[in-house]
Formats: structure tokens, C-alpha cells, sequence
């Protein structure tokens, strides 16, 4: 009995050992190795990344004077988890973003439910992003909605940055704007790897901003959040957090000083200009057409190496009102042709007729295609009565042949008919004469041993009908028409272009500048520098150096030479002399701009500074003419080659020749001030109110109004009795400002 009972218990213990062996088996395997598995998977779900975006780079003038920035500014956030934790009803919900909305728009910004409403449903944010629904707020929202936290859940104020453009709506089209990208660019654009975008980031959209994106954008950080299985944020793991890297900074070839004064004279001139009377000719039945000056362009290029120190387009927009995207509102407005395309870079987009600034060019072809001394065309040195008309050789004989003569018919005139006695090739330079450049323009075309395409193809030598490829994005090419492109174009739209033929009348409008023939002001304005520098042809540089945040140099940007110009010394000392004419002869086209006050003109230091120019004047049918004026100088060693363009705005002697004047001769006399801020210039304007009031209270008894002159607003611009204005940090100087404004004070 006892052997059967301790051998049951034998069996007993090894059963009992057998099963608790493979029960210790099977804990150890789900508590070690199923256990380590099913941790790691834990940890992948419940790990969430946060992009941190990354401030962008500065852009600079040639200076070193920072352009566009980055600034702090106050945000309204909603967090769309937090939202839909609070377990609102539809109604309360509505009546939480409503009240949102109000507070906003009492704090100086404009905010719709509508807006809140878009931001919140974006699916470009993801459930734990903090979405922004209001920028530039007044920083007292942090404690309205601070102190609510259970009836605005998950709303904040925070600091943030955004994009700074610190002399506002100075060289707006030079240095571009940045806004939201959308669905085309984020499926188009190829940045660097490191720099990929995400689907709500702000992008370049133009000018410098666009075309060096990949140098301002910099490396986007992360931030990583632990959360459980419900969502919920349990800690953020500092120990992954990796930091955004600033980018890169570019430096730009503009003097903000000179893109100041610059932007300040074509305004300047466009709205006097409005305001001009055309001039009616005795002859003329019909009243002519108004000056409508709906726009204007002008650029100023380095000769030595063809870089950009200033270029101007009006009218403008201020980048800044891009922060956030634009409005529906805003951008139908900046982009509708009846606000005169504000967004449009007259400078670089604008195609105009040059008229007769392309004179010279015309001039280049006859002497270096041996036209002169041939036919009707006299010796360049032989003077000649010009009688002021010009009838075709193509019309001579009868009504078939005059027919084909073409465009313009069989005469053509000079501006008001006007004779000049005894020219030659200088003399015709200094008054424009349009008929010793149709006899060139015919003749080039009708005689065989001339290349009929001369005149076009000296132009091309000098940069027109082709982009020159600066740092700008939309540059237009232009155009020179040819018998051949106005074939082809027939060909290929002969709707649009029902006439196939070239005649020579064709040639006479070309050789002047007219006809089919365009050039952006940028294009003039490269084609008169090459020929200040003797012939070498460059590409407008744009951009000098781009460095990292720490002044190392990423790379660097030299002159780029397209191409050199064979200029015969000969023809380039009588085109000089001609051209200086336009400016130092009392007969020259552009005499009084320089030499006067007329017209707004100027008196010019020419003895000291010498400056060669041609006026144009370009006729567009149905509209009044086009003013162009093209220059360079000091003719010596020319630094500086300008033209300007004025839409509808009569003759270039009148308004554009001026312009010019006024801006070179700052620049001789080195008188050129500095430009503002968009800080300056607000505290200017909110402070010559209370400067004119400080001038008034000087002419009083002093020391019983001692007082009054303080304002009563404490956060308002505040005048001190030293006739010192305080406005949002800022200080002016009531003497300064109300001088500036024409205004003398007597401080005795």
C-alpha cells in the first residue's frame, strides 16, 4: 500500500513539475520575447512627429542693409483635438467661433467665422497641429482668452514668426512675396532633398523670393509627442527634438537709397504728368488725347559690369499685405487691368515701342553695313537739308508701286512735320530727325548689296528681341519683326496676323522704333549700357553673394558676358557727340531737362558730368504717345546707364528726358538721402500733424503754451517741446520734417 501510494505521488510531482515548467514556459515567452515585440509596436503607435518650420533667409542690398526679414507676431491658434474633445453642440460650437471672431476684429484684425471655419477644416493640418487663424492680433487676447480656457478650449495666443518686408512697398517687384503653396507648385517644384515642403508651407511667389527659394528656405526641425491610445498627449520627447536650420541669406546688387529716390521720381512724374495738358497743333481738328499715365517703368544698370542698382515699376504693392495669403479681394484687386496691374513688373514684362532710342541702333547698322555713301543715303559727315517728310523710292512711278510700299503708306513725316536744315549723322542724333532714319531704313531693305535685315540684327547684337536672363522671374524677350517672323507668324495664325508680306515701309517704321518692333525698359536700358562700355554685351546681374546665417560664403555671383559688340571707334565718337547733343545743344531733343526747369527739368552739372541720352517718343494707336528717355554717363567712364518709360504720357522730352535729369543728378552731386523704413515713413506721417502744430506754437507765447504742445494719447505719437515727435519708437524731427516738406522753421 505504501510502495503503490508513494509511487502515485512520484507521478503526481512530475506531473505538477511537467505543468509548472511549461507555464513558466509560456510566461517567459509572453512576458520576454512577445513582450518586447508588442513594445516596440506600442512605441511606433503612440510616437507623433511636429514640424517645426524654418525662419528664411534674409535678403540684403549690395550694402549689407537688410531688405526683407523676419519679425514676431502675435497668432490666434485653435487646436482641432482640443475642439472636438470639448464635445460642444453645433450651436455652441457656432456661438465659441463667433465670439472668437468678434474679439479678433475689436483687436485691429479682420476675421470671419467663414475664415475660422476653412482653417479648421484644412486637411493639410494634422489633429495635434495648433492651426492659425489670426495673425498681428493685439497681445491683450493672450489674457482675454487665457482666462477662458473652458469656453475657448484649445485656442491660444503664441509668438511666432512671419515674413518681414522692412521698407514696405519699396522695390515690391524686385524682391517678390512668399504665400501659401498650393496644390500645382507642391506637386511641381523640386526642392532640395533636405528642404522638401510640406503641404501647408509658405513659399516664394516671385521676384527674389521665388527664383532663390532654395537658398531662403531652410530646414524645416521636428518635435515628437508621446500620446496613449486615445489620443491624448502624455509628454513630448525632448530627447528627439531636432532644431530647424535658418536659411541662407542673399545679397542683391540694388542701393535701396537710389531704388528710393527712383521709385520716388516716377511717381512723382506720373502723377504731375496726369495733370499735364496735351499740347493741340494748329492743324490738328481733334482734340488730342488725354495724358492718362496709367503706369511706368525705369532702370539703372552698372556699364562696368551690369549689375542692377535700382529698377522701378508703378504702380506697386506692398509684399507685406501677402503675409498669411492674400485675400480673394486683395489679389482680384492687385491683378485687375483696371487698377493698372499692380503686380505686373513694367521693367521686365513691359513690352514698349523704344521710338526713336533705337536710333542709334538703326545708326550702328547703317555704318558697320556700309550703307552710307550709297544711294540716297548721304556720306555720315555730309550735310543735307531735311525737309521734313520722306516719301518711299518704292512709291515713285505710280499707284502699283505705291501700293506696295505697305505699311504707313507712301510719306512718312517727322514729329509736327518739323524741317531740319543741314544734318549729318550727328546732327540727326541730336534732333531726332525721322527722316535721315527712313532714308537709312528703306535703303538697308530695297538695295542688294545691303543685308536687309541689318538694322534688326544690330539690334539683337545689343541684347533686343531675346531675354537676357537676370535673376527675375516672367522676363519677356520682346520682339524684332523680320520678313520672315512676320511670315511665320502669318502661317501659323493668320487670323491673328492676316498680312504675311514685308514692305519697305516696314523697314522706314523699324528704323525708327516703331512698327512691330518691342523691347522691355530692361532690354534698352542693357543695350544703351553695352554701348557705353564699348561693346560688351552682359547679362543684368541681380543677385551678388548668398552666405549662411553664420557669414560663410555658399557661393558667389560675377558678371556674366553674353556677347561682344564690334563698336567701330569711328561711329562711336559720332554717335557720342550726337547723343551728347541731346542734352548740351540748345537744339538738342532733350536740352530743356537739362538745362532748365521746364517741364519739371533740372540744371544739370554737365561740365563736370557729361551725359549722353536720346529722347523717344512712341506713337500707340488710339492712346497717347509713350515717353521713353535712355542715357549714360559721365561719358568719360560711363557708371551709370538709365532709361525710363511713361505710359501714355506724350513726348519723352517732356516728361521722361526730365525724369532722368532730376535722378542723375543726384547722383553726380552725390545728394542721394537715405531711403526710409516703412517704420520711418508711418512715424513721418503721423508726425507732421503735430509738427505743424509745434510750428505754430513757436510763433505764440511760449511759455503759456508750453503744455499744450504733449499729446493726450499715451500710446499715440507724442511731441516733445523741442519740437521731438515719438511714434512706436521711432524719433523725428520736426525742423527736418516740415523742411523736407518745403516748410522753414526759425528756431531763433
Amino acid at each position: 500500500m505504501d510502495k503503490t501510494f508513494r509511487y502515485r505521488l512520484r507521478i503526481l510531482a512530475v506531473i505538477a513539475l511537467s505543468m509548472f515548467a511549461a507555464l513558466t514556459a509560456r510566461l517567459w515567452f509572453l512576458q520576454v520575447l512577445s513582450g518586447e515585440e508588442a513594445a516596440a509596436v506600442a512605441e511606433t503607435n503612440i510616437l507623433r512627429e511636429i514640424r517645426v518650420p524654418a525662419l528664411r533667409g534674409k535678403i540684403l542690398d549690395m550694402e549689407g542693409r537688410t531688405l526683407v526679414g523676419n519679425r514676431l507676431t502675435t497668432m490666434v491658434t485653435i487646436n482641432r483635438r482640443e475642439l472636438d474633445e470639448a464635445d460642444f453642440t453645433e450651436d455652441e460650437r457656432l456661438e465659441m467661433l463667433t465670439e472668437i471672431a468678434i474679439e479678433v476684429n475689436r483687436s485691429g484684425s479682420l476675421l470671419k467665422v467663414t475664415d475660422i471655419e476653412d482653417s479648421i477644416s484644412d486637411p493639410s493640418f494634422t489633429r495635434y497641429d495648433d492651426i492659425p487663424i489670426a495673425t498681428d492680433v493685439d497681445e491683450e487676447l493672450l489674457i482675454y482668452f487665457g482666462e477662458r480656457p473652458e469656453k475657448f478650449p484649445g485656442v491660444e495666443v503664441v509668438d511666432s514668426t512671419v515674413r518681414s518686408y522692412l521698407y514696405g512697398d519699396l522695390a515690391g517687384h524686385l524682391l517678390g512675396w512668399v504665400g501659401p503653396i498650393n496644390d500645382r507648385e507642391y506637386e511641381t517644384r523640386r526642392p532640395p532633398s533636405n528642404k522638401a515642403y510640406g503641404v501647408r508651407d509658405e513659399i516664394g511667389k516671385s521676384g527674389i523670393e521665388l527664383m532663390f527659394e532654395d537658398d531662403l528656405r531652410g530646414v524645416a526641425g521636428r518635435r515628437v509627442v508621446e500620446v496613449d491610445r486615445l489620443g491624448q498627449i502624455v509628454r513630448e520627447r525632448e530627447d528627439l527634438f531636432v532644431p530647424p536650420i535658418p536659411g541662407d541669406d542673399v545679397y542683391i546688387t540694388i542701393d535701396i537709397d537710389l531704388q528710393y529716390l527712383l521709385e520716388r521720381q516716377l511717381e512723382r512724374t506720373i502723377f504731375s504728368q496726369r495733370e499735364a495738358e496735351p499740347e493741340k497743333d494748329e492743324d490738328e481738328e481733334e482734340d488730342p488725347l488725354p495724358y492718362d499715365v496709367p503706369g511706368g517703368a525705369a532702370v539703372i544698370l552698372d556699364p562696368r559690369n551690369g549689375d542692377v542698382r535700382a529698377m522701378a515699376s508703378y504702380p506697386k504693392f506692398d509684399p507685406n499685405d501677402s503675409i498669411g495669403g492674400f485675400s480673394r479681394e486683395q489679389w482680384d484687386s492687385l491683378n485687375d487691368p483696371l487698377n493698372d496691374l499692380p503686380m505686373f513688373n513694367r521693367a521686365i514684362q513691359g513690352e514698349y515701342a523704344p521710338g526713336s532710342t533705337f536710333k542709334l541702333f538703326t545708326a550702328h547698322a547703317a555704318w558697320h553695313e556700309g550703307v552710307f555713301g550709297v544711294g540716297l543715303v548721304k556720306d555720315a559727315d555730309e550735310l543735307w537739308d531735311d525737309p521734313g517728310y520722306y516719301r518711299l523710292q518704292s512709291c515713285v512711278g505710280g499707284t502699283n508701286q505705291a501700293a506696295s510700299a505697305g505699311a504707313g503708306g507712301c510719306k512718312f513725316r517727322n514729329a509736327n512735320d518739323a524741317p531740319y536744315p543741314q544734318i549729318d549723322l550727328v546732327r540727326a542724333i541730336t534732333v531726332s530727325s525721322d527722316v535721315y532714319f527712313y532714308t537709312i531704313g528703306e535703303s538697308i531693305y530695297i538695295n542688294p548689296l545691303h543685308n536687309e535685315t541689318g538694322i534688326q540684327d544690330a539690334a539683337a547684337e545689343f541684347g533686343m528681341g531675346a531675354e537676357l536672363g537676370i535673376a527675375l522671374p516672367f522676363e519677356q524677350s520682346g520682339f524684332l519683326p523680320t520678313p520672315q517672323n512676320r511670315l511665320e507668324r502669318h502661317e501659323e495664325n493668320p487670323i491673328a496676323f492676316p498680312n504675311g508680306e514685308w514692305y519697305p515701309g516696314d523697314n522706314v517704321n523699324t528704323s525708327i522704333g516703331q512698327g512691330d518692333v518691342l523691347v522691355t525698359p530692361l532690354q534698352l536700358a542693357n543695350a544703351y549700357a553695352t554701348f557705353a562700355n564699348n561693346g560688351t554685351l552682359r547679362s543684368p546681374n541681380i543677385a551678388l553673394r548668398v552666405v549662411t546665417q553664420t557669414g560663410e560664403l555658399v557661393r558667389e555671383f560675377g558678371e556674366r558676358i553674353l556677347g561682344e559688340v564690334e563698336i567701330d571707334p569711328e561711329f562711336r565718337t559720332r554717335a557720342i557727340e550726337g547723343l551728347l547733343g541731346v542734352t548740351m545743344d540748345e537744339d538738342g531733343t532733350g536740352y530743356d531737362a537739362f538745362n532748365s526747369r521746364n517741364f519739371d527739368g533740372v540744371f544739370f552739372p554737365l561740365e563736370d558730368s557729361p551725359i549722353a541720352g536720346k529722347t523717344g517718343t512712341a506713337e500707340v494707336r488710339g492712346k497717347a504717345d509713350t515717353a521713353v528717355f535712355a542715357a549714360f554717363g559721365p561719358v568719360e567712364e560711363p557708371e551709370y546707364a538709365m532709361v525710363a518709360f511713361l505710359e501714355e504720357a506724350g513726348f519723352g522730352s517732356r516728361s521722361a528726358a526730365p525724369l532722368v535729369a532730376r535722378v542723375l543728378k543726384q547722383l553726380a552731386t552725390d545728394s542721394v538721402e537715405d531711403a526710409p523704413t516703412a517704420a520711418v515713413s508711418y512715424a513721418r506721417s503721423a508726425a507732421l500733424p503735430l509738427c505743424l502744430e509745434w510750428l505754430e506754437w513757436l510763433s505764440s507765447d511760449r511759455l503759456s503754451n508750453v503744455g499744450s504742445s504733449n499729446s493726450d494719447i499715451e500710446t499715440g505719437p507724442v511731441l516733445e517741446a523741442n519740437g521731438e515727435v515719438r511714434v512706436r519708437g521711432e524719433v523725428i524731427n520736426c525742423e527736418e520734417l516740415l523742411l523736407d516738406n518745403g516748410i522753414t522753421v526759425d528756431v531763433q
